[in-house]
């Protein structure tokens, strides 16, 4: 109870005390043999009683008028509160509003910019090799068709994010499920990764074997997204690595960069968020981590960030599939591994 509310109740009851003195002396009085004239004038007039009542009757009045208009006023503050917080909300929304409006105005921009950029290579290249006035080698035809080849996967892959992005909003976006080797999907990823020769060198890999029911492309798109993340806007060091335990499997990818901001580790995950520029480079498209997450979390797994001695990570990890399972399929996991190198160095 708030003082204003004890302040009312405290003076009905002195209003309630004050009231009822005046019928108590009279009956008092009454009863204890007073002045006839007093005892007679209360039974030849009754109606004094009732005016001894009267201060008792206007008490109570009081009171109960007072109670509810403490009771109203506590509404009326409670009201103004609400409308406080809507009104604060409503500012806060609308803030949130056209900041994602301007984030999807710079998506756009930087989307047109981002399909542009292979589109023009590719185009280019190509009208290169089918003019029949360029003396080209075989060697230098050879460099332009890896080129090629490398900027129209990088097309494949702007275009897979923004479309995981858009079924996931209705989702529509379709998960297999198979038992796989994480070990083996992120060497597939890292040897076969958009980059030139000395970035893909500074790559370390550190795999154990790590099995799960899986989609694995949903996977290895992922792990590309947080592979390309890492060499867009990290440190020259770089790592990928797999391990199970505790009933889980993670693929860590690290690198030795300056890191993200304390206060934008979660907002990065957020769609339209890129912190390209504050890097020195041209930003992405804004989505690669937002799909990521999205992907794990359709696969029952999690992808987080931390910052540590120096060290940016980026953990992907799923529950991991019991033992015995793990042992049926041991063999089939180091022939893949295998196969699937071979097969991207060729």
């Amino acid at each position: 109870m708030d003082s204003r509310n004890k302040t009312v109740v405290r003076w009905g009851i002195y209003g309630f005390l004050f009231g009822a003195l005046f019928p108590a002396i009279g009956w008092a009085a009454a009863l204890r043999g007073a002045p006839r004239t007093i005892a007679d004038a209360h039974a030849s007039q009754p109606v004094l009683w009732i005016v001894d009542l009267a201060p008792l009757v206007l008490a109570l009045a009081g009171f109960v008028i007072g109670v509810k208009q403490a009771k109203l006023a506590a509404a009326l503050r409670a009201t103004d509160q609400k409308v406080t917080d809507r009104t604060t909300e409503l500012r806060v929304a609308n803030q949130r509003l056209e900041h994602l409006i301007r984030s999807k105005d710079q998506f756009l921009a930087t989307v047109s910019h981002e399909l542009r950029t292979p589109l023009t290579v590719v185009c280019g290249f190509a009208q290169e090799l089918l003019d029949d006035e360029a003396r080209i080698s075989g060697l230098e035809a050879k460099e332009l068709i890896g080129v090629i080849a490398d900027q129209s996967q990088e097309l494949s892959n702007i275009i897979e994010d923004l479309l995981v992005a858009a079924r996931a909003d209705i989702g529509a976006v379709s998960i297999s499920r198979v038992e796989v080797d994480l070990a083996a999907e992120a060497e597939m990823v890292v040897l076969g990764c958009v980059c030139t020769k000395d970035e893909r060198a500074s790559i370390r890999m550190d795999l154990e074997p790590a099995v799960a029911e899986l989609d694995p492309t949903r996977l290895r798109q992922i792990v590309r997204n947080l592979l390309t993340n890492a060499i867009r806007y990290g440190g020259p060091e770089r790592s990928v690595e797999t391990r199970t335990s505790d009933g889980a499997v993670t693929i860590c990818v690290r690198d030795n960069g300056r890191g993200i901001p304390v206060e934008d580790r979660e907002r990065v995950f957020e769609p339209y968020q890129s912190t390209g520029a504050e890097h020195g480079v041209s930003g992405s498209v804004g989505l690669g981590l937002t799909v990521s997450r999205k992907l794990a979390t359709l696969m029952d797994g999690d992808l987080s960030y931390s910052y540590e001695d120096g060290t940016s990570t980026f953990m992907l990890s799923f529950p991991a599939l019991e033992s015995r399972q793990v042992a049926a399929i041991e063999g089939k996991d180091d022939l893949s591994i295998q196969s699937r190198s071979a097969f991207v160095a060729r």
